[in-house]
């Protein structure tokens, strides 16, 4: 029966059918005009005349309807009446006050624990075997297989080298002198 009245509603949108009756109850009818909007928005936009002024999307009515349909907030059972709020009383205050107090002694307790722990730790590993070099094995970040240089570009070798060559110089000019005091005192 729909489909038979959108038929004469189109009818009558093309200028083919001229009912009084048909017109009235188009006049009635509340879906009948939506339906006489929208194929005439149709039209328009299918010639090319579809103006932006006609597509105002009116849906104010749509939502205030399923406002009206939703169902209400409803109060718990369970929520407390503001009218039945208990004062806490004297002897329940002294002993809210020592939770709160052993709640920052256990963090405390807590923090020694962690720090005890700590200093354990480090004291352990100081008292393991030092490495060849002197180094204790946690500090060691020498690459295996790498001789390194020191900063100044001198290695210990030259530095070895260097002293022994000092101690044969001076040596040296300690028998050189020996060997001048001795001709000296021989004549």
């Amino acid at each position: 029966m729909q489909i038979e009245r959108k038929e004469q509603l189109s009818l009558l949108m093309d200028g083919e059918i001229t009912d009084d009756n048909f017109i009235d109850e188009v006049l009635r009818d509340k879906n009948l005009q939506s339906c006489w909007h929208r194929y005439h928005i149709v039209r328009d936009a299918m010639r090319g005349k579809l103006h932006n002024s006609l597509l105002t999307l009116d849906i104010a009515n749509q939502v205030a309807k399923a406002l009206a349909n939703e169902d209400t907030y409803h109060q718990l059972a369970e929520q407390p009446n503001p009218n039945e709020v208990l004062v806490p009383q004297k002897h329940n205050l002294f002993w809210i006050r020592v939770k709160e107090v052993m709640a920052k002694v256990s963090q405390v307790g807590l923090a020694a624990c962690v720090t005890l722990g700590i200093i354990a730790g480090v004291q352990y590993y100081q008292g393991q075997t030092e490495d060849s070099n002197g180094v204790p094995p946690t500090l060691n970040t020498t690459p295996i297989g790498v001789n390194l240089a020191p900063v100044g570009g001198i290695s210990q070798q030259d530095d070895q080298q260097i002293l022994e060559k000092r101690q044969y110089d001076k040596i040296k000019l300690l028998l050189q002198d020996y060997e001048l005091q001795k001709r000296l005192n021989a004549h």
